[in-house]
């Protein structure tokens, strides 16, 4: 059965960044359990940021001038997904719409004059104080990037098992969800406990 599935199914093509099939296999099952991690990091960092936009730039912030061109043009991108799919467009739709890149790019060098060290610690309220450990956009920047980089991975399909970059990468989406706050750390490792329980 399995060879049925690997040849009709699965395409040495598919497999040939791989050792073998088991090792497939083990990226497939890898990938599951950061798939949750990450929707839980994905939908905390948009909610957080959000949250603390309407505060300080106003309810609608996402039309404000505050934005660069190329992310009033995701914006925009956003609603015309939810336009093709003959829906209305509600603030809240769009921004479930917008791309992990585009909240990920706010922290991007041209916008370091609207994150500075005083948002951040709004947008992540349980940030370690700067004597234990300094932290600025910058820094989040990076461990962002980094994280983008793996998201896209899982949700293309491609390989992150053996891969040295993302040896600790739950260990780094963990910690920036410990940053938004400990609950929400503690949710998502529970979640990933309970799913490795029930595939044991």
């Amino acid at each position: 059965m399995q060879d049925k599935v690997k040849c009709r199914f699965i395409t040495s093509i598919r497999l040939e960044n791989y050792d073998n099939f088991n090792a497939y296999k083990q990226n497939l099952l890898q990938s599951e359990k950061h798939y949750i991690l990450l929707s839980v990091f994905e939908v905390s960092l948009r909610n957080s940021i959000d949250d603390y936009f309407k505060k300080k730039i106003s309810l609608d912030w996402l039309s404000s001038d505050y934005l660069h061109g190329d992310t009033k043009k995701r914006v925009q991108e956003a609603k015309n997904k939810i336009l093709g799919r003959r829906e209305i467009v509600t603030y809240d739709k769009v921004i479930a719409e917008l791309s992990f890149g585009f909240w990920t790019s706010l922290f991007r060098k041209s916008y370091s004059n609207l994150i500075r060290i005083q948002d951040i610690n709004k947008i992540f309220p349980n940030m370690p104080r700067k004597q234990i450990k300094f932290i600025n956009r910058n820094v989040l920047d990076k461990k962002l990037n980094h994280i983008r980089k793996f998201r896209n991975r899982v949700f293309h399909y491609e390989r992150i098992i053996n891969k040295s970059e993302y040896i600790s990468i739950e260990t780094d989406i963990l910690t920036l969800l410990e940053y938004f706050d400990s609950e929400i750390s503690n949710f998502a490792q529970a979640l990933i406990y309970d799913k490795n329980k029930d595939t044991v």
